[in-house]
């Protein structure tokens, strides 16, 4: 260890390297005179329109030259050397992330004569091998968007989806075929990641679209400087001051009127719900001292009611149509600062407040069974950039991502007055969860509470250090880049969900104490106390990148990356796997090389060939590895189940439940009886043998990574106009799949039969002292031995930049993603003994879409004086779900998980899916797709100055489509198979309109 860390020191100092590219850009080009002789010693000025701020360098013997690092934006490129007329090149926009090509001319002539030319960047990027694209300020104002979150628009990027989730403001993507947790979201060139979950929720703080100047969303092929991502990389960056007083007052508003009923209100004649939205607020930049000190803020506020509904066929007095009450207060301020010709620096701040109370979160909620969520999220960086020299560039980032959130439900906040609206909430709130009556799991749906309870706690620190340094002449033009980032996390997430515990029952009938078939039939609950740990992790990440221009048109991008996760865990003592408890595993050989061609075969920029090789490392989610710290073989807390592995077989028959603690008067409150009885067996603060699910850490275990080997041509097929395919294949090694070692054994193929659990590998034995009981669950072996998943895409894409008043965006996928798993804690639930039967588990990925089409468009009307229409359209093929019965376990695995065999399956309800083609095996099936029309309607008034007024409407689901989530394909609950019975995000997006006001200056 010690080694390695005077490595890193040795390469920090001599290098000074850096993440180049993560939020800012690159403009490179050659000199040359009319009859192409290059130009050395021209003195080029590179100069930010809006803010003056500006960089200068000279080109060299070969005429060529390079501006690195730079902050995105409109800059103006002058050019001079004695003999020649001088050169003034305007309106070049220079992108995140993206190195410009703009090659210039020169005339001989007097330098006091000047050429000015006025012409946009080049559409094609001639210099890399990445696979992606951008999605700019404006489309991120002028398009419909219900959430206003800038993750709406990524996916109109090929080989990305949009995934409108049921959390508040929580939109995500997915990409690869990779669950949405395996993006890396990057802002300013810091991260913006939950570090427990990943980017299951989009960016760890939402960033309003008013303050945000452009999105870069790479899906493939990415530059060494980026990593820790199986899906793709999220390049953002915020807006910032210019030497002119601009910004903008907006305000969006919705209501009832104006909602459509969504489709379970519409068809089952319930009241439309109070629906309600109210969003506004502004953007204000400009100078503190003109060309070369600048701030810019933002604020936004969100009071919003959405609809949610869900009807129960068994049950229909749990029917309902209400709403749930959420807020965010948004805000953002940063500074920029060109302190000299040579140094600049930067500083951002965004913090949101988003207390969100009766959301229903899960296909089995009803209005008794919601639960909230308070957040209070931030994100700081700050960048100090040095040009050293005229070829080489440092810059230094510090960055911090805070969370603080407490998840809890309704009957909990109502047990104090200071829980009602808290979001750093007393630590007593974790405790008093187990004053809630029981949550009652009936055969379709939870009612009368929620289990739901625990703090999210997250900081995390990064620094990283950035050096550029272009090589003009060295057997051709090299554009290298050196990185190092360092980042600490410390997480905490007390819990005690489920410590007011659940009862299951075989059926959704009501219970009634003189009725045996209406009892429960299991009961869990959370034991001895609550859950309360720390997790700290560091995490290294270093990368070399060199583009190398050669000649006749051809770049070879190379590049090798390195990253090493220290997790600190002290290991379960009872692991028989670990001889030392603190020597927890580390993958120190996670070297990842990186190989891109780029062939522009025109020469003119118009056309680009392009592809690569490279080995991508995922990131291990601290929510994977904290399982070790708390399910061990003897712990303070644990859920305990009774009876202990299978449902008790009594009510099922007809028949009173002979476990004690469902034999029960009644199901309202834990009776004293069971209340005496669980406290007996596991008294408060006491540590107990583990009678639930046991989780060991393998000493084996690996950093999961990915081959991505690509291929693709873009064309500019008219000015302004290009077109794109690529082909991806990635191949997914190292995975999480983590096998059962406490194998369990049904007696007979019955959901209730009874399971001995028996250890084939020899290892459980070697932790038991003399006495000790065997394990009577299971025990989790989280290893990186087993998983692997492929996918295969040809993302094709068609992008009309805006001009002549209009633009248009176009992305199609046709993508295929399989494997035995997707996330990191997958299980094989086929395993009979130590046989994991792999070739049986491997399936279509739960998130494989076969087809994705997204078409985006604006354009200002002709002869109206400023009439504008935008719209988005998205159509999205099902994803895949497994048809079986769980009353049934055919291999007495001990796991209620057997598919049924290939065929063709209807339901019997009035909402059921009929005629669903199976093809046998897990996700044999496929759900509905996704298809929804967002258009806008408005009119822009020019006021003269730069200020503008538009005031328009939007339209979302214009044909009120009803979207919906996989129906359930257990074939035990007849009432609920293949019923489509949960509306995409809860509400299901109904036809909603909503008026805007917006006031630029």
């Amino acid at each position: 260890m010690r080694k390695l860390g005077l490595a890193l020191g040795v390469f920090l100092y001599a290098a000074a390297p850096a993440l180049a590219q993560q939020g800012t850009a690159e403009l490179v080009g050659r000199i040359t005179d009319i009859q192409g002789a290059v130009l050395p010693g021209v003195a080029i000025v590179v100069t930010n329109e809006e803010t003056g701020v500006y960089r200068e360098v000279v080109t060299g013997p070969n005429g060529s030259y390079s501006v690195s690092q730079i902050v995105p934006g409109r800059y103006r490129i002058s050019a001079q050397l004695s003999g020649f007329k001088g050169l003034n090149r305007r309106g070049i926009s220079l992108t995140v992330g993206v190195t410009t090509t703009l090659d210039l001319t020169l005339e001989v002539g007097s330098v006091a004569e000047t050429v000015t030319v006025t012409a946009e960047s080049p559409l094609v990027d001639v210099t890399s091998a990445e696979v992606g694209g951008h999605i700019s300020a404006e489309e991120l104002t002028d398009l419909p968007a219900g959430n206003r979150s800038y993750m709406a628009f990524v996916g109109t990027v090929p080989g990305a989806q949009f995934v409108p989730t049921t959390g508040f403001l929580n939109d995500t993507m997915l990409a690869n075929g990779q669950p949405a947790a395996a993006n890396n979201v990057m802002f300013d060139g810091a991260g913006n990641i939950d570090d427990l979950r990943g980017s299951n929720v989009g960016g760890q703080a939402r960033t309003a679209n008013e303050a945000v100047q452009e999105v870069q969303v790479l899906t493939n092929q990415f530059d060494a400087e980026f990593g820790r991502a199986s899906g793709a990389v999220i390049n953002a960056v915020t807006k910032s001051g210019t030497n002119q007083f601009r910004g903008s007052a907006f305000d969006f508003f919705t209501g009832r009127k104006v909602t459509a009923k969504d489709y379970f209100t519409r068809v089952n004649n319930l009241e439309k719900a109070q629906v309600s939205k109210q969003e506004w607020g502004g953007t204000i930049g400009g100078p503190i001292v003109r060309n070369k000190l600048h701030f810019f803020a933002s604020v936004e506020r969100l009071v919003q009611n959405r609809n949610q509904s869900k009807t129960y066929p068994t049950r229909p007095e749990f029917s309902f149509a209400t709403t749930d009450d959420v807020s965010a207060w948004n805000t953002l301020w940063r500074i920029d600062h060109q302190v000299t010709a040579n140094n600049t620096w930067a500083f951002r701040w965004l913090r949101e407040s988003a207390p969100q109370f009766n959301v229903l979160d899960g296909a089995r909620d009803t209005v008794e069974s919601n639960d909230d969520e308070t957040d209070l999220d931030q994100t700081l960086v700050g960048t100090w950039t040095t040009v050293v020299s005229n070829t080489k560039v440092n810059s230094v980032r510090v960055g911090l991502t805070k969370e603080q959130t407490t998840h809890s439900n309704e009957r909990l906040r109502a047990v104090k007055p200071e829980y009602a609206t808290c979001t750093v909430c007393p630590r007593q709130m974790i405790e008093d969860q187990a004053l809630l009556p029981p949550i009652l799991a009936y055969l379709s749906f939870n009612a009368q509470a929620d289990d739901t309870m625990d703090f999210s706690l997250d900081d995390a620190y990064t620094l990283d250090d950035t050096f550029s340094w272009f090589i003009p002449d060295k057997l051709g033009r090299h554009d290298t880049k050196f990185g190092a980032r360092f980042t600490y996390v410390w997480i905490s997430n007390p819990n005690n969900s489920n410590a007011n515990g659940t009862y299951s029952f075989n059926s959704d009938r009501p219970f009634n104490a003189a009725d045996p078939n209406t009892y429960p039939e299991r009961f869990s609950i959370r034991v001895p106390g609550a859950l309360d740990y720390e997790l700290r992790s560091r995490v290294w990440e270093l990368y070399a990148q060199d583009k190398w221009a050669m000649k006749n048109g051809l770049t070879v991008s190379l590049g090798v990356r390195y990253d090493l996760e220290i997790i600190p865990i002290h290991e379960d003592p009872g692991n028989p796997l670990f001889s030392d408890p603190s020597k927890y595993p580390v993958d120190r050989n996670n070297v990842a090389p990186r190989l891109g061609f780029i062939w522009n075969p025109d020469g003119k920029g118009k056309s680009v060939v392009r592809g690569g090789y490279g080995t991508f490392y995922d990131r291990t989610l601290l929510g994977t590895v904290d399982n070790y710290l708390f399910d061990t073989k003897y712990s303070n807390t644990f859920t305990a189940q009774f009876p202990q592995n299978a449902a008790d077989p009594g009510p099922a028959a007809g028949r009173l439940p002979t476990e004690p603690v469902l034999n029960t008067p009644t199901v309202n409150q834990l009776t004293p009886a069971v209340r005496a009885f669980l406290n007996a067996q596991f008294p408060a603060g006491a540590v107990r043998r583990n009678t639930g699910t046991v989780t060991w850490d393998d000493p084996e275990r690996k950093q999961p990574y990915f081959h991505q080997i690509t291929a693709g041509y873009e064309r500019e097929i008219m000015p302004g106009l290009a077109a794109s395919a690529d082909y991806v294949r990635m191949l997914g090694r190292d995975l999480f799949f983590n096998p059962n070692l406490n194998i369990g054994t049904r007696r007979n193929t019955s959901r209730t039969g009874t399971i001995d659990f028996f250890d084939p590998y020899g290892i459980l034995n070697r932790s038991l002292a003399p006495g000790e009981t065997p394990y009577v669950s299971i025990v989790r072996l989280l290893t990186t031995k087993y998983g692997y998943s492929n996918y295969d895409a040809l993302n094709l894409s068609v992008e009309k930049r805006y001009g002549h008043n209009w633009s248009i965006r176009g992305a199609y996928a046709l993508s295929y993603s399989r494997g035995v798993t997707a996330g990191q804690t997958d299980t094989p639930q086929l395993q009979v003994g130590t046989n994991l039967r792999l070739d049986e588990y491997y399936a279509p990925a739960g998130v494989d879409r076969r087809h994705s089409l997204v078409v985006s468009g604006r354009m200002e009307v002709p002869k109206t004086r400023g009439m504008t229409l935008s719209g988005v359209m998205r159509m999205l093929s099902g994803t895949p779900f497994t048809i079986q019965d769980q009353n049934i376990d055919a291999d007495q695995n001990g796991v209620l998980f057997d598919p049924l065999p290939a065929g063709t399956y209807s339901g019997t309800s009035a909402d059921s899916m009929q005629n669903v083609k199976n093809k046998g095996g897990r996700n044999g099936a496929r759900g509905p797709g996704f298809m929804q029309l967002d258009m806008r309607a408005g009119y822009r008034a020019k006021l003269g100055s730069r200020r503008t007024l538009d005031t328009f409407v939007d339209v979302f689901n214009v044909t009120n489509h009803a979207n919906f989530t996989n129906p359930s394909g257990d074939r035990r609950n007849a009432a609920d198979f293949l019923r489509l019975s949960t509306l995409v995000a809860t509400s299901g997006l109904p036809r909603q309109a909503q008026l805007g006001l917006r006031l630029g200056f």
